[in-house]
């Protein structure tokens, strides 16, 4: 059976483009380290929930539509690919099967596929290989995938969901600030003497993040939320590596050099792997809060779409 574009398809892609052009353009975003006038988004939060509302191939399209929209220069209109990817990944991880004419594929294993491709696209490159623990956040995106494997597209599909609206815990959303806010005193100079330390803070955001979500949403609604942050996570980490192997495919062609070593002068650091190595705790603050915000935005926007009738996207 063929997909049939509907009008409502076509009227998410549209909105969801717009949205995007709307936050590129007028929200501040987070400097690019060495490119000057480039920034991060706030549209790599959106990206996945394009994903996880109108499907993996149109929250694609609307992602990039949006992105090229706003592009300025040859750097931005790469980058606009990653929101892009981000919102792909989002939508094979919550869709269980995919294909025509009766040949099916599980959306985990193109999610897997996907990820995977752009963690191998780093180790080809010769920055990665010189910083080679640099995608510790994404290989761990990728372990999940492969764990669940299924089960992000089934309790997504089940949605099942008590009660409305947020209901905080604040013992655990304190509890969650705190061990971010601890985590990242870890990565601080002054921390530098306890080798282990700066290690713990990796995994350490990743658990304040999920306690965080949990303060917001509960054990009763926990299937649902989860998987929604799942796929929000791999996808955001989607785009980030993307990104990442856009900026080092582009040093000294569409980002001059000269800039980047200027940076690394400021910082004391020898070259551009160091400089990557140097950003892994900032990178892990920045993506698990990125999820955060995914995962609350994606779960009221889809809960509000569903009982409203809007959500057609076929699971």
């Amino acid at each position: 059976m063929e997909y049939k574009l509907s009008a409502r398809d076509v009227a998410f892609v549209a909105i969801f483009a717009a949205l995007s052009a709307v936050v590129i353009e007028f929200f501040p975003g987070i400097p690019i380290v060495g490119v000057s006038g480039s920034s991060i988004k706030f549209d790599a939060v959106l990206a996945p929930i394009y994903g996880l509302t109108i499907g993996p191939y149109l929250g694609f399209l609307a992602a990039l539509i949006g992105g090229l929209i706003t592009a300025g220069s040859p750097f931005s209109i790469l980058t606009s690919f990653s929101p892009a990817v981000s919102a792909l990944v989002a939508g094979f991880l919550t869709q269980r099967n995919l294909g025509r004419n009766g040949s099916k594929i599980r959306g985990w294993m193109l999610a897997s596929v996907a990820l995977g491709l752009l963690i191998s696209g780093w180790y080809l490159t010769g920055v990665g290989q010189r910083a080679p623990f640099y995608p510790i956040l994404h290989v761990a995106g990728f372990a999940l995938i492969l764990v669940t494997r299924d089960w992000t597209a089934n309790a997504f599909k089940e949605q099942q969901v008590e009660g409305k609206g947020l209901q905080v815990k604040p013992a655990y959303l304190l509890a969650g600030i705190i061990i971010i806010v601890t985590a990242y005193m870890f990565t601080r100079p002054y921390s530098s003497d306890v080798w282990i330390l700066s290690y713990l803070s990796l995994p350490m955001f990743l658990v304040g993040g999920i306690v965080i979500v949990y303060s917001l949403f509960g054990i009763g609604r926990s299937s649902f939320v989860l998987a929604v942050s799942l796929a929000s996570y791999c996808a955001i980490i989607a785009d980030h590596m993307l990104g990442n192997l856009i900026f080092v495919n582009a040093v000294d062609i569409f980002v001059p050099l000269s800039e980047i070593e200027k940076y690394l002068r400021s910082l004391g650091l020898p070259d551009i792997p160091a400089l990557f190595m140097y950003m892994i705790p900032v990178s892990a603050i920045e993506r698990i809060l990125f999820t955060v915000v995914a995962t609350i935005l994606g779960v009221g926007l889809i809960l509000a779409l569903r009982r409203a009738n809007l959500l057609t996207r076929k699971l």
